[in-house]
């Protein structure tokens, strides 16, 4: 018999947190050949975790994760896709919205200093 174990998360290191407008994160996961990223309570979220090591296994199995870097859009709507460049590029969109750890980076990333910030657009 399988005995599940479920061992939620109770911690995560972030990085940099980066605020970025809608134009250059769209732009900049084209040219990265980003699959996706996630929406939750008004922000578009995507994360670069930190490259898996001996140690990094050790923390993932107590509960930890460490993301090098989030990037957040405030996008208050949800919507399956979002297009760029007049429609030629089209990015899709994961609803998170019922995944509690989430919703905590959502609601910890408005409560940071970045969040006031006015990002750059496309020079």
């Amino acid at each position: 018999m399988i005995n599940f174990v479920h061992k939620p998360v109770n911690e995560v290191l972030v990085g940099d947190l980066l605020q970025e407008s809608i134009e250059n994160f769209l732009h900049v996961c084209k040219i990265q050949m980003v699959p996706n990223a996630i929406w939750v309570d008004g922000i578009i979220i995507l994360i670069a975790p930190t490259p898996r090591t001996d140690k990094m296994v050790e923390r993932y199995l107590e509960g930890k994760r460490m993301y090098d870097l989030v990037v957040f859009v405030k996008y208050p709507k949800y919507t399956e896709t979002v297009k760029h460049n007049g429609g030629t590029f089209e990015f899709p969109l994961r609803n998170y919205k019922n995944y509690a750890r989430f919703k905590e980076l959502a609601k910890w990333i408005k409560s940071q200093p970045e969040w006031d910030k006015i990002p750059e657009g496309l020079a």
